[in-house]
């Protein structure tokens, strides 16, 4: 019956195996030996420390979920991040029983008895070894469940005896430390179920558009039968291979008495409806510009807190299983990403062939972003440009309350009432000649900072921070508001009062820094996500953190009150969005150098929005009213069905009477007054009554004052304008990109440019 040759082999193979018995036995004795007398760790070149670690603490490669607040304030899973593999964790007990079964049946059916090593099946794979003959049939492969967890999470698969000595002892090692519900959770958490799917949660997500503990048993049966070949058994790829497997997984569930003869009876001929919808649902192949920032925010906290490179943390970040819980409204990010795709309407305006760009960001009063867009059209890259978050840009006069009136009022500096007079710096420009220019043509002369706010006049910030100081708005800028793009070149008065900066801010930057307006004078860093934690309820971060003062509470009622001005008063920059809603709003218009840059930053009793709309390389936008009209669309309907209400910190404001020509306390000889406000302790002094009536200012030099070529502009602005205002006197036109968009250079004297016959915006 068997030759020579036959009988050769198969003494060569008994040898090897018998040898392997052999020596396996010694060291299973001497392992048993030394865990039962001094309860002692494995030795090392057996130790199965890292396997049970990672199955204790689940760190193996898993799908990070991206969790949202939905209306009723319920977290619901909105996207998965993961690397080569796809895989999500699920308790046991929410595994149903019936799937559990089928993965025994077909794959282990003495799991339950053996030590982690099923030696009958051991043996028979060994003799279906065996060279030119069959002596036992069907299938007999030898690996244990136990056994197929260790080479899923160590990947080992070397096809030599040595890998199967080793996987041998460690099953049993493993046996010996974890019960079998353990073993269990963490083999049909690891198992592959093709398409880069491992584990069952994930998998019925992609092939049944349900969660796992509501699979039918023939579903269970379809995914057992995947195992064997993931990609010759697939369901969606090949249903009938995967249909022939099902029915034999049910044939062993029926024999191994899991099912009744009626459930095997009734799956046996049920059609399989694959339903992959979900994997569109919660795998975007293109994330949204919020996605975008979440992700670069957490690989940088990641990075700062194991003190790891950022490719380390991005690999953390895709394959640590984290729950992250981010800020995102999903209506609103739908509101915001439903304008910046509408090119024709919105942002129609070409130069050299590319559309005109813009993006948007949204936060609440506690710096939690519920909506960015980085970009118009449509998104077609995963993390490039985010003009929101990475793409600083000039703020133009959107800087005057941040880096002027805001540090000016909390200290004192100025109050209310106080009156400047309109008139141009000497020395400003470098050829030694005064200014800046004013927007609307002309100096007007004294001037309340509240109607130089309104009026977004340029020379009154510029006065006010040489009194201020300079170093004192740099510092206010970049350590109380954060902003991050300032440098040491802008510290000179066309880039702290005027925003003409060498880089600027971004609509990130913007949004967090006006809410101190509306939150009683409280920074929050801009963040895009609430915590992260890791499977098992270990928090890894916390970004919802308290944030730090400011301003004072009364500081930021009264810039909130004087902001308002630029909506509501009669000469208001900001009259474009006053029809967004009935609740009041602040908020203040920017406009750059040659109108390349155009910013609405306004905040209304819920949120705060900043809008930045130009070119990539700069150009001037020729409709000035631009940014406004993105704010108002977006914000009139986010602002849909919320309830009215009031910023609580303005209404309290007490109201006193100020001299109307000195802005001081009134005196015995003060005769007309106004209303103002004053933070306490910080009171002006007492008018001396040493004033007269206003006056325009009249430049000696000119015969026509200014005046007289533009006197009618500032009554021409209606509130449905918004004004190009005057900005900084620089008339650099930088052709650099986004990124590095700038000013001309400026130095600490007061001066801005050579060129004082430049054009100017507000």
């Amino acid at each position: 019956m068997f030759g020579g040759e036959f009988l050769d082999k198969l003494f060569k193979r008994l040898c090897i195996f018998l040898s392997i018995l052999i020596v396996f036995s010694s060291f299973y004795l001497v392992i048993t030996a030394v865990k039962s007398e001094k309860n002692s760790a494995v030795p090392d070149i057996f130790s199965s420390n890292d396997i049970v670690n990672n199955i204790k603490n689940l760190e193996m490669n898993m799908t990070s979920v991206i969790y949202v607040q939905n209306e009723d304030g319920e977290w619901k899973e909105y996207q998965r991040l993961h690397g080569d593999e796809n895989r999500i964790w699920v308790s046991i007990d929410k595994i149903p029983k019936n799937l559990i079964n089928a993965f025994i049946a077909i794959e282990d059916q003495r799991f339950m008895q053996h030590t982690g090593v099923d030696w009958k099946r051991t043996s028979a794979a060994f003799l279906n070894w065996l060279p030119n003959v069959n002596i036992l049939s069907g299938n007999q492969g030898g690996s244990t469940l136990t056994q197929q967890l260790i080479k899923n999470i160590t990947s080992d698969n070397d096809q030599n005896a040595s890998r199967k000595f080793r996987e041998i002892i460690r099953a049993l090692t493993i046996e010996k430390i974890l019960d079998k519900k353990t073993i269990l959770e963490a083999y049909l958490n690891t198992i592959s179920l093709g398409n880069g799917i491992c584990g069952v949660q994930v998998a019925s997500n992609y092939y049944f558009n349900k969660d796992v503990s509501k699979l039918t048993l023939e579903e269970c049966a379809c995914l057992a039968a995947i195992t064997k070949n993931p990609s010759a058994n697939n369901p969606i790829s090949f249903p009938e291979k995967n249909e022939e497997r099902r029915r034999l997984v049910l044939d062993k569930m029926y024999e191994q008495e899991y099912i009744t003869y009626e459930e095997y009876f009734s799956a046996y001929d049920k059609d399989i409806k694959v339903d992959n919808t979900q994997k569109k649902k919660f795998e975007a192949e293109i994330n949204n510009y919020f996605v975008d920032a979440l992700i670069e925010d957490l690989i940088e906290d990641l990075s700062e807190k194991y003190n790891c490179s950022t490719d380390t943390a991005s690999s953390m970040l895709y394959n640590g299983g984290y729950k992250i819980y981010a800020t995102l409204d999903t209506r609103i990010q739908g509101i915001m990403e439903n304008v910046y795709s509408n090119i024709p309407k919105y942002f129609s305006q070409k130069r050299e062939g590319a559309n005109v760009q813009s993006s948007m960001t949204i936060v609440d009063y506690s710096g939690h972003i519920v909506g960015i867009v980085g970009g118009a059209g449509e998104k077609t890259v995963n993390r490039g440009l985010n003009r929101a978050t990475s793409a600083p840009r000039q703020p133009g006069s959107t800087m005057k309350p941040i880096g002027v009136y805001a540090p000016a009022l909390d200290n004192g500096t100025i109050y209310y009432s106080t009156v400047v007079d309109d008139k141009p710096l000497e020395k400003y420009y470098k050829d030694g000649k005064p200014g800046p220019k004013e927007w609307y043509g002309y100096y007007a002369g004294n001037m309340t900072i509240s109607k130089a706010l309104e009026r977004s006049a340029n020379t009154i910030p510029c006065h006010i921070i040489k009194d201020l100081g300079i170093d004192t708005s740099f510092d206010f800028l970049t350590q109380k508001l954060g902003l991050k793009h300032l440098v040491e070149e802008d510290k000179n008065i066309a880039a702290l009062a005027l925003g003409g900066c060498s880089y600027g801010i971004t609509t990130e930057e913007s949004a967090a820094a006006y809410a101190v307006f509306g939150n009683g004078g409280v920074y929050y860093a801009p963040k895009t996500y609430y915590k992260v934690e890791k499977t098992n309820g270990e928090l890894v971060l916390n970004s919802d953190v308290q944030g730090s003062v400011a301003i004072k509470k009364d500081t930021a009622s009264i810039m909130n009150k004087l902001l308002q001005g630029v909506v509501y008063g009669s000469q208001g920059t900001g009259g474009g969005i006053r029809s967004y809603s009935k609740m009041k709003v602040y908020a203040k218009t920017g406009t750059s150098s040659e109108s390349n840059d155009l910013w609405m930053v306004a905040g209304t009793p819920y949120y705060v929005g900043s809008v930045w709309y130009g070119f990539d390389k700069n150009g001037t936008i020729y409709n000035q009213g631009a940014a406004a009209t993105i704010w108002r669309v977006i914000m009139s309907e986010v602002h849909k069905g919320l309830e009215e209400k009031e910023f609580e910190d303005v209404n309290n404001l007490k109201t006193v009477k100020a001299c109307r020509y000195s802005g001081k306390i009134p005196g015995k000889r003060c005769y007309s007054t106004v209303d103002s406000y004053f933070i306490e302790g910080l009171e002006p002094e007492v008018c001396d009554g040493k004033h007269t009536a206003w006056h325009t200012y009249e430049d000696p030099k000119t015969s026509s004052n200014q005046s007289n070529t533009s006197s009618n502009n500032s009554s021409a602005q209606t509130s449905s304008q918004v004004s190009s205002e005057v900005q900084t006197s620089s008339n650099t036109n930088s052709s650099s990109n986004v990124s590095s968009d700038s000013s001309s250079g400026t130095d600490l004297s007061s001066t801005t440019s050579t060129d004082t016959s430049s054009t100017t915006s507000e």
